[in-house]
């Protein structure tokens, strides 16, 4: 409630309420097996109401700018991320690719409390947008790495062999990228469409019937996804992502529109209240027992790393969205607002980074590193946006937005 009240994701202060209760502070709660399960399902809701809320309407508006802004803004942030991992930290490919996965991503829930208030409504179009085509540029980037150090391409050995060194290390990405493609692509297009007349269907026999299936529906599109190699958050963030896209059709009887309302208004409500505070609530926890279980022996080289890592992620954002601005023809002052605005991290990159934690892709370090640093863009992230939108509010170059 209280960073709320500063224009702030809610997450930020959930995930310090953890850190508060945690053995660093008040020592109140630690990672028991009721929370650790609770916070496992808790994913499930937060990744399908995360592709429930995307704005379709906004995206086609300024397709190719958003296009753009979004593709940009997620090469640069990657490239940059995994180079600092990998060539200035000196970790292992696996991890040097989850890092740059992870923090490729923008948090449209993290932007939009603070665009609400902004002058500037193409700019606020634009953000929303791109922050569509970030996500789903994550979520290919994403299920390519989760599956690659998971290994999985190991089906492939019946067809070419043993592969070693950096020839398995490439075949390997590029069949994921194959499986990946086709997941994504045949889900998207192929499954949403055949979908339609069933949730059709469904809606005319009320809310609550739609309500059941259309969260059965997330959880066997995420056992899908599992089964295919892939997390299975990529499923379940796709099911909300087709059942948006339903949601926004024609519908001359409005049965669809007043049951979709009700749909995306109960899981809002089950998210603020319930799974939202308890799944970061727990990310805190861990990161509080984290911190104290490696006392101060760790403290210079995450100090070292928060710093690095933060400057990166903004960097990233800046430099890659305000690349795809330009190639639009926005104004360079322009280009510096739509980076900003883009430099939030948020509920994604908590979940994949307890994940990283989980599957041992990330050390204990590491973990309280991504941890604060995912923190810092949610709170920084506004002030920033309102600094330089004051720094160039005479800037003619901004009249355009």
């Amino acid at each position: 409630m209280l960073v709320r009240k500063m224009k702030v994701s809610p997450i930020a202060g959930e995930v310090m309420g953890g850190l508060l209760l945690s053995p660093l502070f008040l020592n109140l709660l630690e990672e028991g097996v009721t929370l650790i399960t609770f916070s496992e399902f808790a994913i499930i809701v937060i990744m399908f109401h995360s592709g429930l809320h995307t704005d379709f309407s906004s995206f086609r508006e300024y397709k190719w700018t958003s296009i753009a802004v979004g593709t940009f803004g997620v090469i640069v942030s990657f490239g940059s991320i995994f180079v600092l991992s990998w060539l200035v930290f000196s970790l292992s490919i696996e991890t040097s690719l989850f890092l740059g996965a992870i923090l490729s991503n923008s948090a449209i829930e993290v932007s939009s409390a603070m665009l609400s208030r902004t002058r500037f409504d193409k700019l606020r179009t634009i953000v929303v947008g791109a922050s569509f085509i970030d996500d789903i540029i994550a979520v290919f980037i994403l299920g390519v790495v989760l599956s690659f150090v998971s290994r999985t391409p190991g089906v492939l050995i019946p067809f070419v062999g043993e592969l070693e060194g950096a020839t398995a290390t490439i075949v390997s990405l590029l069949f994921t990228s194959l499986k990946v493609s086709a997941f994504l692509l045949i889900t998207f297009y192929v499954l949403s469409k055949v979908t339609q007349k069933i949730l059709d269907r469904f809606s005319r026999k009320g809310f609550k019937v739609l309500l059941s299936i259309g969260f059965l529906f997330a959880l066997g599109l995420g056992i899908i996804s599992r089964w295919m190699g892939l997390h299975e958050v990529i499923g379940v963030y796709l099911a909300g992502l087709i059942l948006s896209r339903w949601g926004v059709l024609p519908d001359p009887m409005l049965i669809r529109g007043v049951n979709w309302m009700k749909f995306k208004e109960t899981f809002t409500l089950m998210m603020d209240s319930l799974f939202s505070p308890i799944f970061f609530g727990v990310v805190g926890i861990l990161l509080g027992s984290s911190l104290y279980r490696e006392g101060g022996s760790s403290f210079f080289y995450i100090l070292i790393g928060v710093l690095a890592f933060t400057f990166f992620a903004f960097m990233g954002k800046i430099v890659g969205c305000g690349i795809g601005a330009r190639i639009k023809k926005i104004a360079p002052s322009g280009a510096l607002l739509i980076g900003t605005a883009m430099g939030g991290r948020g509920a994604l990159e908590f979940i994949l980074i307890k994940y990283g934690l989980v599957e041992g892709l990330l050390s204990p370090d590491e973990f309280s590193i991504v941890i604060i640093v995912t923190l810092l863009t949610i709170l920084l992230t506004p002030f920033l946006f309102r600094f330089v939108e004051n720094w160039k509010k005479d800037d003619p170059g901004l009249k355009d937005l």
